[in-house]
């Protein structure tokens, strides 16, 4: 796994054109994190790419105009755990909602 941060300029499309240098290779993205910094926004990668494909995707983001900094971090050797994420859950009513529809089918 490689976790990538791009900071971009937040104009329209820019972030459809990060994320769709990566499913046009066919990477899943089991983790994406866009949030606002200052000026600049910054989106926060995790994808299983092989040494070609990091390349490859560095230097198509570094193309994209309002595309500010790219920065591949080191392959995490170990199988990632979503557990040390600290991602949002979805509300218990979701899951009732879901249970129920099952029920009544």
């Amino acid at each position: 796994m490689h976790i990538f941060h791009i900071r971009y300029r937040n104009t329209q499309g820019t972030l459809m054109r990060i994320l769709s240098a990566v499913s046009r290779r066919g990477i899943d993205l089991p983790y994406v994190q866009a949030e606002p910094t200052e000026h600049i926004h910054k989106v926060t990668l995790l994808m299983d790419a092989n040494a070609k494909q990091v390349g490859q995707l560095c230097r198509e983001w570094r193309g994209v105009v309002d595309v500010v900094d790219v920065r591949p971090g080191a392959p995490i050797k170990e199988l990632w755990d979503h557990a040390h994420l600290d991602l949002p859950h979805p509300p218990d009513s979701v899951g009732a909602a879901e249970n129920a529809r099952s029920a009544t089918a």
